[in-house]
């Protein structure tokens, strides 16, 4: 009878740790799927391919053909022009030679040239005064000798030397000065410099000055150098 209990005590036991044993498989079973969603998420985690890129054909925009400027002054009546403008002020180099048929040539295109700017914007023309003319053209002739500059030769400003002239009592006065090299010819350099100057805009002194509905006479004098460079004075006045 013991011997019997024994043995169904033992045979207990082999059955309890063989339900041990499967249910520790069956948890292994169970985590398998954990370890397979792992792998498999490494199986998805390939490179994604590199699209094919889309190359698009250069496509080139047509460079616009640039109308050159006409080298040509605005055709204004001719400014009838004495062949020797005198000018007061201080001239210490001497007074300036007689005009050049080519000094007098550019002195009537770049009149025209400061009319017209002034009337395709509305405004209108300046009215011719030699004694300006015969101030601005000594002026350039003394800066050919002491540099571009507004107060050469004696330090006295551009007013004070218009006002000398016989303008006292003026209400506003204005000078731009240019340098002009011969490029390719006389008159394409003066409206080069004449251009840039009116393209300067509305802070630019000498679109100030050429654009003024306060100034009303002018006066341009030019020297024409050894070298071909053209040296130019505008005097205004009210």
């Amino acid at each position: 009878m013991a011997k019997r209990f024994q043995f169904l005590i033992g045979l207990l036991i082999i059955v309890l740790l063989a339900g041990c044993g499967s249910q520790k498989n069956a948890q292994n079973t169970q985590s398998q799927p954990l370890i397979s969603d792992s792998v498999h998420s490494v199986q998805e985690r390939r490179p994604t391919p590199t699209p094919q890129l889309s190359i698009l054909p250069h496509v080139t925009t047509p460079t616009p053909t640039l109308t050159p400027t006409s080298t040509k002054a605005p055709s204004n009546p001719p400014l009838s022009l004495p062949n020797n403008i005198p000018g007061s002020g201080s001239s210490p180099y001497g007074p300036p030679p007689p005009l050049s048929t080519e000094e007098v040539q550019l002195t009537q295109q770049l009149f025209a040239l400061i009319n017209h700017d002034r009337a395709v914007r509305g405004l209108y023309a300046f009215v011719w005064n030699t004694t300006l003319a015969g101030g601005a053209r000594l002026h350039s002739w003394n800066m050919n000798h002491c540099g571009f500059s507004h107060t050469c030769p004696d330090g006295l400003n551009q007013c004070t030397r218009i006002a000398n002239e016989g303008f006292a009592g003026f209400t506003d006065c204005g000078e731009n000065i240019g340098l002009a090299g011969p490029y390719p010819t006389a008159w394409a350099g003066v409206q080069s410099v004449q251009e840039s100057m009116m393209n300067e805009g509305p802070t630019g002194w000498h679109f100030i000055h050429l654009t003024s509905t306060t100034l009303h006479r002018i006066g341009v004098g030019i020297f024409v150098d050894s070298r071909g460079w053209v040296w130019f004075t505008e005097d205004m006045v009210s």
